[in-house]
């Protein structure tokens, strides 16, 4: 069984489903589906951990493709990812994209309430739960996220993220895209991922938004799909197993019809200012590890 030779890590809302679209179009590159997110296995989750075996049948369609890979947004978030697929394939390769932590966490909220995982709508409400989710309050009966992704203080730390991974990659191992330069020039940073990777440039038709912003229409049918009744998870058992590709085709279809595209309101200034504060040093430390000004993220 093949194995993958390069991840995309993360972080979430940050464009990575994106360029996972732009590679599978690819013809020498294999991608399962998104988020299987098997590396993480010191988060919280509710469900089950996946079995290996069952991660290496995602891989059992690879036929002649250079490069196969996985994605998922959450193996910056794990502390012991890094290790894990180092361990796993020592020559693998790790992608990230990061995206200024203020528009990250605010977005990665409003996906997590679209998706049930968080049942706080207000987004500074959430970020004020925090405090008591640590210690075991307010958590919600549903999470398909690991408990940790709705820490948002500590969601979108990077150079901690990064360095985890810099102590145990080489540096011609780890490819970092910013998502600012992918928005405004997609073509050029999808060039350096093909180099990066020693892939021919194969470009995709067009170079199309994935994965904008969305709400559900309706919050009851939401909580049908989470939390369908118990007959029906029988009978879904049988003929939609867990972890086959009808029962992925069945889920989101059913996601689909209760999706309607809504741009999120603007952050209030006091609320984007106690994110700069909380992100600041993270940010400062970042920006010198990169090489780069990061200082548009600081501003108001």
């Amino acid at each position: 069984m093949l194995k993958p030779n390069f991840f995309i890590v993360g972080a979430p809302k940050s464009g990575t489903t994106s360029l996972y679209s732009y590679l599978k179009k690819h013809p020498n590159v294999f991608l399962p589906r998104k988020e299987i997110s098997y590396f993480c296995h010191d988060l919280t989750f509710l469900y089950p951990k996946m079995r290996e075996s069952v991660y290496l049948s995602y891989f059992s369609g690879v036929r002649q493709q250079k490069k196969i890979g996985e994605a998922s947004a959450l193996y910056m978030l794990s502390p012991g990812t890094a290790q894990e697929i180092k361990n796993f394939n020592p020559d693998a390769k790790i992608i990230m994209m990061l995206r200024n932590p203020v528009q990250m966490v605010y977005s990665l909220h409003s996906q997590q309430y679209y998706n049930g995982d968080e049942p706080i709508e207000s987004f500074e409400k959430a970020l004020d739960a925090e405090k008591s989710r640590r210690v075991g309050d307010l958590i919600p009966d549903y999470h398909k996220c690991p408990l940790e992704a709705l820490y948002y203080s500590e969601v979108a730390k990077y150079y901690e993220q990064l360095m985890r991974y810099k102590a145990i990659f080489a540096e011609n191992k780890i490819h970092v895209i910013l998502f600012d330069d992918f928005r405004f020039n997609p073509e050029l940073e999808y060039r350096k991922v093909l180099k990066f990777l020693e892939l021919e440039e194969v470009m995709p038709d067009e170079f199309e938004v994935v994965n904008a912003n969305k709400t559900t229409k309706s919050r009851a049918f939401l909580q049908f799909l989470i939390n369908p009744p118990n007959f029906l998870k029988t009978i879904a058992k049988v003929l939609f197993p867990h972890h086959t590709k009808r029962r992925e085709w069945l889920i989101e279809n059913l996601w689909n019809l209760n999706t309607r595209y809504k741009p999120r309101n603007p952050l209030t200034k006091e609320l984007k200012q106690r994110l700069i504060d909380i992100y600041k040093e993270d940010i400062e430390k970042l920006g010198k590890t990169l090489n780069r000004d990061l200082s548009d993220w600081l501003k108001i």
